[in-house]
């Protein structure tokens, strides 16, 4: 068994909320010294091991995850040290578990998870270690640059996304599947945020906690494939919101037509692979309820992102 005192994860009660911290002078390198023992985790914890992964000492944190202490060890892998309280039931270990099980490839490697087992005997994760996407783009950043470029808005090269896109999320929900016809272990926070791009265009879904404002309960619920099918169509029609706030010199109809025909194509793509997953019936509802869900989420922690969810209604005649 590994020494408590070495071990890299320390959990304590605070202020009445069980939170995770990494712990000791080199934590990511002691996680990864655990992951390729055999060594046993102390009480309340277990791990699980994917295949091994040999990599250097340099380390970096990733600024941009404002959710997780992530960091970047040996240019190989990313280390994310979970910051927000332990609550059970959590999705991630199954989702995970469910795409490794099916051969998923679309996501960075599992290597390994360390978990805790809360009060109420939920195990949830405190710490994930997954392979580095190399030289990957997120997916804000990449979706904006090719509705900018399609629009004219400004310069550059564009790579064809949303047919791939769609064949993508149908892959995914084919691994996360309870049957044919769903429903499905949903991703719960699909946007194109959650999907990383290399230069050559092969993309990688990243982030299955499912949806932060969600109680634990609702986040590990299996729904029909819809509502992530419904989530990734309110994000790309985002994007169109977005490149308009700041050229407000493009017209509704320019920023319309691009955004129905990537809709249209990852609609299409998404079918052809999914088949019997989706029922069409449930997109609009569940459309409404993401963009009420942003609307809400803009009123409670950022206030800057109001204007995109408002955007949304006006253009249903719902303001």
């Amino acid at each position: 068994m590994a020494d408590p005192s070495s071990f890299p994860v320390a959990v304590t009660d605070a202020g009445g909320q069980w939170r995770s911290a990494r712990s000791g002078p080199r934590p990511n390198a002691a996680l990864l010294d655990l992951l390729a023992s055999d060594d046993e985790p102390p009480g309340g914890f277990r791990v699980t091991r994917g295949e091994p992964l040999s990599v250097g000492a340099t380390e970096r944190r990733i600024d941009v995850d404002q959710t997780n202490d992530s960091w970047v060890v040996g240019d190989a892998v990313v280390v994310k040290w979970v910051t927000e309280p332990l609550v059970g039931p959590h999705p991630a270990p199954e989702r995970l578990r469910r795409l490794d099980a099916a051969g998923f490839v679309a996501t960075p490697r599992l290597r390994g998870m360390v978990e805790w087992q809360t009060p109420d005997d939920f195990w949830v994760p405190v710490v994930t270690v997954v392979d580095l996407v190399q030289d990957a783009t997120d997916g804000w950043t990449w979706c904006l640059h090719e509705c900018r470029v399609a629009l004219g808005v400004q310069q550059g090269d564009s790579l064809p996304f949303a047919r791939g896109l769609g064949a993508l999320t149908a892959s995914m929900h084919l691994a996360l599947a309870d049957s044919p016809s769903g429903p499905v272990a949903d991703h719960g926070d699909y946007h194109v945020g959650q999907v990383l791009r290399t230069p050559g265009g092969t993309m990688y879904v990243i982030d299955f906690d499912g949806n932060p404002t969600l109680p634990p309960e609702e986040r590990v619920r299996h729904r029909p494939a819809a509502y992530d099918v419904a989530g990734m169509l309110v994000a790309l029609e985002n994007v169109g919101h977005v490149v308009q706030h700041y050229a407000p010199d493009l017209s509704d109809d320019e920023v319309v037509g691009w955004t129905e025909q990537v809709q249209g194509e990852f609609l299409a793509s998404y079918q052809e692979t999914a088949d019997a997953l989706l029922d069409e019936t449930l997109l609009e509802q569940y459309v409404l309820d993401q963009i009420q869900r942003e609307l809400a989420y803009a009123d409670s922690h950022l206030p800057r992102w109001h204007y995109v969810p408002e955007a949304a209604l006006r253009r249903r005649g719902l303001t």
